[in-house]
C-alpha cells in the first residue's frame, strides 16, 4: 500500500470498533484458502503464547501480566492481517465478499447450448461382495 492510498483511507476513530473490525477480518482470512499456510500460523502462535503458562512477564504481576498478553494478541493480529495477500483484504474490507467464508464457485455450470451429450446408462447389482 502506498502512502498515498493509506492518507485516502479514513481510520476508524474508535479503537473498540477498529479491534471487532480486526479480529472479524482475522477470523474470515484464517478460512479463506487465498492465505498461505504459513500466515495462518500466527494466529495459532499467538493462542498458545495466551494460554501458554510461559511467559515474558508473568501473569502474577499484575496488570503487567495481562498487558503482556494483550500486546501479543494485538501485534499478532495486525502481523497476521499484514501478512494476508493486500486484494483478499481489501475485498474483505471493502465488504465484496459477504457471506461464507470460502466460496466456492459453482463448478456445475451447464454446458453452452449445443455442447449436450445425451445417452442411456444402467445401474447393475452384481450381489454382494465379499
Amino acid at each position: 500500500m502506498t502512502k498515498r492510498q493509506r492518507q485516502q483511507q479514513k481510520p476508524n476513530p474508535d479503537l473498540l470498533a477498529r479491534l471487532f473490525s480486526d479480529m472479524s477480518l482475522a477470523g474470515r482470512l484464517v478460512f479463506d484458502r487465498r492465505v498461505a499456510g504459513t500466515a495462518k500460523l500466527i494466529p495459532l502462535a499467538i493462542i498458545a503464547y495466551i494460554i501458554s503458562p510461559i511467559d515474558l512477564v508473568p501473569d502474577l504481576l499484575l496488570p503487567f501480566g495481562v498487558v503482556d498478553d494483550l500486546t501479543a494478541f494485538l501485534l499478532g493480529l495486525q502481523m497476521f492481517i499484514r501478512s494476508a495477500p493486500p486484494d483478499v483484504v481489501r475485498e474483505y474490507r471493502e465488504g465484496k465478499r459477504q457471506g461464507h467464508y470460502d466460496e466456492v464457485p459453482h463448478r456445475h455450470d451447464p454446458p453452452p447450448q449445443g455442447q449436450i451429450i445425451e445417452g442411456d446408462y444402467e445401474i447393475r447389482d452384481d450381489g454382494p461382495r465379499t
